[in-house]
């Protein structure tokens, strides 16, 4: 178990926490830097913005910004204009660009903060070309096949007035992959030969190159001619796989733990918990866990899920509740388990990407769940 490698103020620390909120998650930082260097060499000295949004997928955007800054790193994207705001308190020297800047479109508190926004519709495009000068960034998002945010490159070709770029200073411009933890999907090179038709149309508009990004962590996984001038990963810098149905080339970051709080036997034919979903079939011995569907352990692991104890493997009985689950520690004598002792959620038994398949769902959910809920401990 991690809490074994700690120092002794990391391990007290941790004991703290877990008897206070009942669990902790550990953040380790090595992963991250390792994570970095192999994005980095990847992405073939390519500009790199790492997207910290979601308050970097739950663990903390002031965590992981101090972390990917002493790691060089000095342009990042955030999710909306509040995260914005926040990172740009702390941070003074760093380029924040906004990916949904939401409505109505608040130029006034952009440049306030110094905030760069990705502009999403022509309306916004039109706004920004009438209140700022070529002396303000923007990134304009094109749509090319997700159909969520961005303009399509018909609207671009569609622009008759072209004097909505008079004022407009595009940084570059950007769209998102679909498909982009699958290597063989066409729809990634469809996407890729639609931004660059763009650039090409607004190049002609400029009189000179645009620059263009389309990877995010999957994307560079794609090959060198994905990559173009800036890249966006995020989840890879967590260890996130960023490849489909293939070996994860990066190093996990985050795990989770709880503690048992009660321990008790419970009788042959009694049940466990709500709705009276499992009946005993023997005499039991159970420990009641301090991490529920709050902390990021889904109901659908109820009466099928598992966690650990000293490395093995120990079954999830009856619903998992909001904040309390139930094991069944028959498999230890009883001085080998007690209140208080550590059980592993994930981390070195079970990673992240497993335990979300158990949850039927994908790491960025899990983290996203159990982060904001869970107090985290760098290590």
């Amino acid at each position: 178990m991690e809490l074994d490698k700690l120092s002794i103020k990391l391990r007290k620390k941790s004991l703290k926490y877990l008897s206070q909120y009942g669990t902790v998650s550990y953040i380790n930082k090595r992963n991250i830097v390792h994570n970095s260097k192999l994005i980095i060499r990847k992405s073939k000295n390519k500009i790199i913005s790492p997207v910290i949004k979601a308050d970097a997928y739950g663990i903390g955007a002031k965590i992981l910004i101090k972390i990917l800054i002493e790691c060089g790193y000095k342009s990042f994207f955030l999710g909306n204009l509040s995260e914005g705001q926040e990172i740009r308190k702390k941070y003074k020297n760093v380029e924040l660009f906004i990916l949904n800047c939401g409505q109505p479109f608040n130029i006034k508190l952009l440049k306030k903060y110094k905030l760069i926004p990705v502009i999403n519709n022509l309306e916004d495009l039109k706004l920004w070309g009438q209140h700022t000068s070529q002396e303000d960034y923007c990134i304009l998002h094109i749509d090319t096949g997700m159909n969520r945010l961005g303009m399509n490159l018909q609207e671009i070709k569609n622009l008759s007035d072209k004097e909505v770029f008079k004022n407009i200073n595009i940084k570059f411009i950007m769209s998102h992959f679909t498909c982009a933890e699958d290597i063989n999907n066409l729809i990634n090179k469809i996407q890729l030969e639609k931004l660059l038709n763009c650039a090409k149309i607004l190049k002609k508009i400029y009189k000179k190159e645009i620059k263009t990004s389309i990877c995010n962590s999957s994307g560079i996984w794609l090959g060198a001619k994905y990559l173009l001038d800036v890249i966006r990963p995020g989840a890879a810098f967590l260890g996130i796989n960023p490849t489909l149905n293939k070996e994860n080339p990066l190093k996990e970051v985050l795990s989770l733990y709880a503690q048992i709080t009660q321990i008790k036997e419970v009788q042959k034919n009694e049940t466990i918990g709500y709705g009276r979903t499992l009946t005993i079939k023997k005499d039991t011995k159970i420990a009641t866990l301090s991490i529920g569907y709050s902390n990021g352990l889904s109901r659908l692991l109820s009466n099928t899920g598992n966690v650990y104890i000293n490395n093995k493997k120990m079954k999830i009985l009856g619903r998992v509740s909001m904040d309390l689950t139930v094991i069944d520690i028959s498999k230890f004598k009883s001085d080998e388990v007690k209140n208080g002792d550590i059980v592993e959620i994930f981390g070195p038994n079970r990673s992240l990407e497993e335990f979300a398949k158990m949850n039927r769902t994908i790491p960025y959910e899990i983290l996203c769940t159990m982060a904001k809920s869970n107090p985290k401990i760098i290590i």
